[in-house]
């Protein structure tokens, strides 16, 4: 796949507006894990801020206390089963989800952390803010460095008329993407 830059970094924020399920990767240097996310958002535009939802129980949640990285990985409907497996399959059940739903890892470029190499926009963060929720953590992470395929994303942001679907999540096994592209006049 090939990806661009996403610069002025101050942009990055415009690859989560479409509010779409991502997949987040975590690691430690000989672990790693995927899991997905729903919750999500930008939260600042510069410095770029996103932030995420995670219960504290999840198997993923010590890897971000400790290493205080993680990815964003947005991807597209033709990974709807490796998403869904993602969000369903613990890592405490699966240690290698990346083999399990056939996913590649990719080196991150300012993170210890993998991306997902088949996803459309990676994003690398380090965390800024936790925020104790009670069972939940709303995890705030700068984003270090951002790519998105060239195809779909623009600097007009993501391009739908090439065919992008994103997935929404609507509960249980229940998805809508993305697709049509409607500029307001």
């Amino acid at each position: 796949m090939d990806k661009r830059e996403v610069a002025p970094l101050a942009n990055a924020y415009r690859l989560l507006n479409p509010g779409c399920v991502v997949l987040i990767s975590v690691g430690d240097g000989t672990r790693d894990n995927l899991f997905a996310v729903t919750w999500n958002m930008p939260a600042k535009k510069e410095p770029g801020m996103c932030a995420f939802l995670s219960g504290k129980g999840h198997h993923s949640y010590p890897f971000i206390v400790d290493t205080r990285e993680f990815a964003i990985n947005i991807v597209a409907a033709d990974l709807a089963p490796a998403l869904y497996g993602c969000g369903t399959v613990s890592g405490r059940d699966e240690p290698d989800k990346w083999q399990r739903f056939a996913l590649n890892r990719e080196a991150g470029t300012q993170i210890a952390v993998p991306v997902v190499a088949e996803a459309v926009a990676n994003l690398e963060c380090r965390v800024n803010q936790m925020v104790d929720l009670g069972s939940s953590s709303l995890i705030i992470g700068e984003i270090l460095a951002a790519r998105a395929d060239r195809q779909h994303f623009d600097d007009n942001g993501w391009r739908f008329d090439k065919g992008l679907r994103l997935l929404h999540h609507l509960g249980g096994k229940r998805f809508c993407v993305s697709g049509e592209e409607l500029t307001v006049r």
